[in-house]
């Protein structure tokens, strides 16, 4: 596989990078904009059953509820989660876009040296998120010369090795 193969494989594999991590940021956006809907109704309940006559139990229940879906939202932290994706779903989107307009071999290294250290720092995808990428990873062609250079040089290290040993 070539360079340009390779460069398909890069957009391709960071194109379902930036998928996969944007729909997680909606899977939290979603979360955060359910968890802050429930505590604005319980709050609003607890403070319209302080105000009606009603036995002092009901109150008591609905800031009980009220403080438990707060510490779980606390908890879960579901806006920093979806910024995490965010972030990582824009960078991935700007390596993309950046390969599409790269110019020159150096441009094209770089960016790939990029991408190696934005796998690194990738938060977590759970699997059902994820984006399928059909994609091969192969040798570079220039190392591909180095490999066969190297395979080579062995090749002709162990014929000279047997024929030197071959009368003993």
């Amino acid at each position: 596989m070539g360079i340009t193969e390779n460069w398909n494989s890069f957009v391709e594999m960071t194109r379902a990078k930036a998928e996969s991590h944007a729909k997680v940021a909606q899977y939290w956006d979603t979360v955060h904009n359910a968890l802050s809907l429930t505590l604005i109704f319980l709050s609003a309940a607890t403070t319209l059953c302080t105000l009606l006559p009603v036995h002092n139990y009901i109150p008591a229940g609905l800031g009980a509820a009220t403080t438990l879906v707060s510490a779980i939202s606390g908890f879960m932290a579901p806006s920093a989660r979806r910024q995490i994706q965010t972030e990582a779903s824009k960078a991935f989107r700007s390596l993309m876009l950046r390969m599409v307009r790269c110019e020159t071999e150096r441009e094209y290294e770089e960016l790939w040296k990029e991408y190696t250290k934005e796998l690194l720092g990738e938060p977590f995808l759970p699997k059902k998120y994820k984006v399928a990428a059909d994609t091969n990873f192969t040798m570079s062609p220039e190392f591909m010369l180095v490999v066969a250079q190297k395979q080579h040089e062995l090749s002709e290290g162990l014929g000279n090795y047997a024929a030197a040993h071959e009368g003993l």
